[in-house]
């Protein structure tokens, strides 16, 4: 044959030498779908209903009519015929291309472990992934298939367990029990033998010296689970796995759905400082280990390694996280600042991107790996309390899909500190609090959008000012216990010169949220323009070493700080950190003359200028935030002598 159909990890035709081939998507999922029909054959209308639904048949007989007309025109450019297509039937000619999930039907007559490890390699990518189909029909489809292919992988993983003997098997074991536990969490079967897996798996790396590899282990005499596991029956093949309404996991669907309510964690391989993968085994082992002890607690759904691994890599992280619906990140990074090295952990929120739990860990060898599972447990156990301590915000955050979904939406544009982004922001938070109007994250994020307008036009403008406030304590009154309502009411007080109320407000935020950093960072900025810079400077520190992939603002406060510490150069560093260093011109400029050199000082005049030309320096010192007059006249100084 010489194409395939690749249905794993996407849906795309290549050639025999692995090559993509053009074919309209829609013909390629009416050939899988073609696959699991008897007779590889369909009616048009039937095949129309899956492609396009039922809403309105005369037009997805039209889209249909037009979809074959393109079909054919492809399949008379490469001279070959996927689908026969008759006056009321649309036929497959199976014979003209493969699937590749016709491997499972070569793999039932070998031995248990390559078949688990062969159907497991085929299952490394989603069965039609990222494939948002048009109809009910084809979705319901799709998520049966991904059903009997889960039913197909445990029944293939329990088959095998009485053959594990070699590390590597206790490996292989390990990770598909990841993989399973990562949609049933109470799956206590697979739990059992995941965890008999890692220890045999630690045994025999402690005893290779003593025997021969591979030599059968006492107490690993294969990985039967204490408890009969229930092992579905059926033909293997895409038509041929377990029912889709067969239970899965020990605890059937019941368990499944309790397991989509559990809160959902990756952890991310640990990276070093520039951004590569540690390529140390010690800090991926002692990663595995704090999986391996969480899947055991059953207080969160573990996101397997393989797929922490790919949104890792991935460039927009975000993006993939939301779409994996995953509620926190164990975001590890390691510091070659010793001998091993040390490694940095910390649990972030993804909802609001807190700072939850933060700690280190030496990677030194002596001790390390002797010490590995207390280190591992402790970490486990520390996110586990963690994530219950934070089970409220949680909830209050995904209390209403909709409403959650236009709240990160919004809080995608706040990443960017641009007036525009900031309106964009401010639209999607409002049609957030239409769908739930005490929707305390949005209401909170409006106040944002209004004083971050505030700063960014220059122009002090207190309805802004005012409006901020408003939406700051509605947010405050829908729900007490959140931090954000505090942190921006705090802000709010700051930019009002009520320092006091400032720092006492943002004092509650970081009582409620310890691990913030972002609350953290606001308190340091209050202290700041308090006329407290070194304290200041203590706390946006601190806040950094929880967040050191931090934002622009971060660097903005440590750098205003530095400035009012006399500490122009290092202010200056702060700001050549930020990515867009160009909302920091104004302080660049004072910096830069403070320092003596007046020709560096007005090249960011002159920037400044040309995007606030009516900028006027009296009238915008008059309303920056400063306690004392020492902190403006320095300042204001800083700025004359630039050339403002």
């Amino acid at each position: 044959m010489n194409f395939r159909l690749v249905t794993f990890g996407g849906l795309r035709l290549i050639d025999v030498s692995g090559k993509d081939v053009a074919f309209p998507q829609k013909g390629l999922l009416a050939i899988c779908r073609l696959f699991d029909s008897p007779d590889f054959e369909l009616p048009r209308d039937r095949l129309a209903r899956f492609l396009w639904g039922d809403d309105d048949s005369s037009v997805s007989h039209v889209n249909l009519r037009k979809t074959l007309s393109r079909i054919k025109r492809r399949q008379d450019e490469l001279k070959t015929r996927f689908i026969e297509i008759g006056p009321k039937t649309i036929t497959l000619n199976a014979n003209a291309l493969e699937s590749d999930f016709q491997i499972l039907l070569r793999v039932d007559e070998i031995a248990p472990l390559p078949r688990l490890r062969s159907i497991a390699r085929l299952l490394a990518g989603a069965f039609l992934e990222n494939m948002e189909p048009e109809s009910a029909a084809a979705g319901k489809w799709i998520t049966q298939q991904r059903k009997r292919l889960a039913g197909e992988l445990r029944h293939a993983f329990l088959q095998a367990l009485p053959d594990a003997r070699k590390e590597g098997e206790f490996a292989l074991i390990r990770n598909i029990a990841l993989r399973i536990l990562e949609d049933d969490p109470f799956d206590e079967p697979v739990r059992e033998a995941m965890l008999t897996a890692h220890n045999a798996e630690r045994e025999t790396g402690q005893s290779r010296g003593a025997s021969a590899a591979g030599a059968p282990l006492p107490s690993a005499n294969g990985l039967i689970p204490a408890r009969p596991a229930s092992i579905t029956s059926g033909a293997v093949g895409l038509s041929g796995y377990p029912d889709a309404n067969h239970p899965v996991g020990r605890f059937g669907k019941g368990g499944v759905e309790i397991a989509k309510a559990l809160p959902r964690l990756a952890l991310l391989p640990p990276v070093l400082a520039g951004g590569d993968l540690d390529p140390r085994a010690s800090a991926h082992a002692l990663i595995e280990d704090i999986t391996i002890g969480l899947c055991a607690l059953r207080t969160v759904s573990v996101v397997a390694p393989y797929t922490a691994a790919q949104i890792s890599l991935h460039s927009d992280k975000a993006n993939i996280i939301e779409r994996h619906a995953i509620d926190y990140v164990l975001d590890c990074r390691v510091s070659p600042e010793n001998a091993g090295g040390t490694l940095y952990t910390q649990l972030i929120h993804f909802s609001n991107d807190e700072v939850i739990w933060a700690d280190r860990f030496s990677l030194a060898a002596d001790g390390l790996l002797a010490g590995r599972r207390e280190i591992a447990t402790q970490i486990a156990g520390a996110i586990a309390q963690e994530i219950e301590h934070n089970r409220m915000t949680r909830e209050h955050f995904v209390s209403n899909p909709q409403a959650y979904q236009l709240f990160l939406l919004g809080q995608r544009n706040l990443k960017q500190i641009q007036l525009p982004s900031a309106r964009r922001a401010r639209k999607l938070f409002r049609q957030a609090i239409a769908v739930k109007a005490d929707y305390a994250p949005a209401l909170s994020g409006i106040a944002r959008t209004y004083y971050l307008e505030w700063l960014l036009t220059a122009r002090g403008d207190g309805e802004l000012l005012t409006a901020a406030e408003q939406f700051a304590r509605r947010s405050i009154a829908a729900d007490g216990q959140f931090a954000s309502g505090y942190r921006e009411l705090g802000i709010i007080r700051l930019y009002q010169h009520e320092f006091d109320e400032s720092i006492e407000t943002l004092d509650q935020a970081e009582h409620l949220s310890p691990h913030y950093a972002d609350v953290i960072a606001s308190h340091a900025d209050a202290l700041a323009q308090a006329s407290r810079p070194a304290d200041g400077l203590e706390k946006i520190q601190r806040s950094i070493a929880l967040n050191p992939l931090c934002p622009d603002d971060y660097l903005w406060i440590a750098a205003s700080a530095c400035y009012s510490t006399e500490q122009y150069d290092r202010a200056l560093r702060y700001i050549e950190q930020m990515k867009d260093s160009s909302l920091a011109d104004r302080l660049s400029a004072a910096c830069w003359a403070m320092s003596g050199d007046v020709k560096k000082a007005r090249q960011f005049v002159r920037k400044t200028l040309e995007v606030q030309p009516d900028f006027v320096l009296d009238k915008w010192i008059a309303v920056v935030p400063f306690r004392d007059d020492w902190q403006r006249e320095h300042y204001r100084e800083g700025l004359l002598k630039a050339g403002f």
